[in-house]
């Protein structure tokens, strides 16, 4: 699978969480790549809840010193940090002995 469609695939993952958990009445395909906030009209609540399903749904975790609106805004961000987050750390993998 290429990078390109690593992150269509998550942000399409993205845009089915964000209907589902904030229970929008617009199809995910309707969720635009940018100015989530302003399309879909989101408060502070529904974008913290948004990327606390988006922690669960990938089992990744977004540190607090990441948390910007730019990244909530912007689907190919997110999901660009999402995919990097569930990258296996190569510094843990197992080492040959």
């Amino acid at each position: 699978m290429t990078i390109m469609e690593e992150t269509e695939g998550t942000k399409a993952r993205l845009r089915k969480v964000l209907v589902d958990s904030l229970e929008l009445s617009v199809a995910p395909s309707e969720v635009p790549d940018r100015g989530l906030v302003e399309a879909l009209g989101l408060d502070s609540i529904n974008t913290i809840e948004f990327l606390i399903w988006v922690e669960s749904e990938f089992g990744v975790e977004i540190a607090d010193e990441d948390l910007s609106i730019k990244l909530i805004d912007d689907l190919d961000l997110l999901a660009d940090y999402v995919d990097s987050r569930m990258k296996p750390d190569e510094s843990l993998a197992e080492q040959p002995s």
